[in-house]
């Protein structure tokens, strides 16, 4: 009975609601609206988080040896395999000390004005969704995160996942006592069709604890807010294979 109710569930929620994600060859930014353009949700989040769940770190613990082309050799600090969840709340953007939200002067502003305005009747966003990441001898092999975004009012839902992580050249080195910055480029899907792709996006590791990520582009921080998207650490193991995280309250 429970499995059925959530085919049910999940089966009405693809009726209720479905998004377009224009073409990059569209003038401007790509958009994204409500259209009849329906795709398999429960087969697309059930099978990708799935996999996402059940990754597991890539690097042979013997591999210690230089390889071909210069890489350094496998250590505590350049490889490493991390998951966790993403949590968050983006709230729109405006500066509370210079615009009052009861001051009925902002309605007679224009330009920049009028878009901050506009950002103050706009809902929040929720984030729910996971994430992994692999390190070896200090570049990503796979960044992979799939998402859930919905308005806290419940009227908008979309399905975000970020692929096909390419490094910059800077190597990856840990600091699991600090913060530990990998910079690189990323393609977004939303609704299981590109949105954009080779955007800038900064990942970065607090402690081995938490994540946040950002993404440099202007139509995706118009869609985030202009916010970071964070989460937690429920998996942490090094070049060996041990975790590193305390696990046990």
């Amino acid at each position: 009975m429970i499995q059925y109710a959530i085919i049910v569930i999940l089966l009405s929620l693809i009726s209720c609601s479905s998004l377009l994600v224009y073409s990059k060859n569209d003038v401007g930014h790509p958009e994204v609206s409500v259209v009849a353009n329906l795709f398999n949700v429960k087969n697309y989040f059930m099978n990708t988080g799935f996999l996402l769940d059940n990754f597991v770190l890539s690097i042979d613990a013997g591999q210690t040896n230089m390889v071909d082309g210069g890489l350094p050799e496998t250590n505590g600090s350049n490889t490493f395999f991390a998951k966790g969840l993403l949590s968050s709340v983006l709230f729109p953007y405006y500066d509370a000390l210079e615009f009052d939200i009861n001051d009925p002067s902002i309605s007679n502003n224009s330009g920049n004005d009028a878009d901050t305005e506009g950002s103050l009747f706009e809902f929040p966003k929720l984030i729910s969704g996971n994430w992994v990441l692999n390190v070896t001898q200090g570049n990503v092999t796979v960044f992979h995160s799939l998402f859930k975004l919905v308005t806290s009012d419940g009227l908008e839902k979309h399905f975000v996942e970020l692929i096909n992580f390419q490094n910059q050249n800077t190597s990856v080195i840990l600091n699991p006592y600090s913060n530990t910055v990998i910079n690189g480029y990323i393609d977004m899907n939303i609704d299981g069709q590109l949105f954009d792709s080779d955007l800038p996006i900064e990942i970065r590791l607090n402690k081995i604890n938490t994540i946040a990520l950002s993404m440099d582009n202007q139509s995706i921080s118009d869609f985030f807010f202009n916010n970071q998207i964070r989460g937690i650490v429920d998996s942490f193991r090094n070049y060996e294979g041990a975790e590193l995280l305390i696990l046990d309250s």
